[in-house]
């Protein structure tokens, strides 16, 4: 499992602040593609204007690596637009 907190906005697209996947590993790039997916109409967030940050520690934008998560990580989920 793969734990996954959604701050902002994104929280609300995929309706729960928090959840856990049940993937082994993913790409992060395809973990936004799968939550993405669970939203009605455009949820406003993408893999450019999301940052992910990786156990309290590593943090990237998932359009520009090629990051993979694996079970027992803590992925948080930032929007660009966050105010705070």
């Amino acid at each position: 499992m793969i734990r996954v907190k959604c701050v902002g906005h994104i929280g609300t697209s995929v309706g729960a602040s928090e959840l856990e996947l049940p993937y082994e590993a993913i790409e992060a790039g395809e973990l936004l593609d799968v939550l993405r997916a669970r939203c009605n109409g455009d949820p406003g967030f993408t893999k450019y204007n999301t940052l992910v940050m990786v156990d309290d520690g590593d943090a990237f934008v998932p359009a520009s690596q090629g990051r993979t998560v694996v079970a027992g990580q803590k992925v948080v989920l930032i929007p660009f637009s966050h105010g705070g």
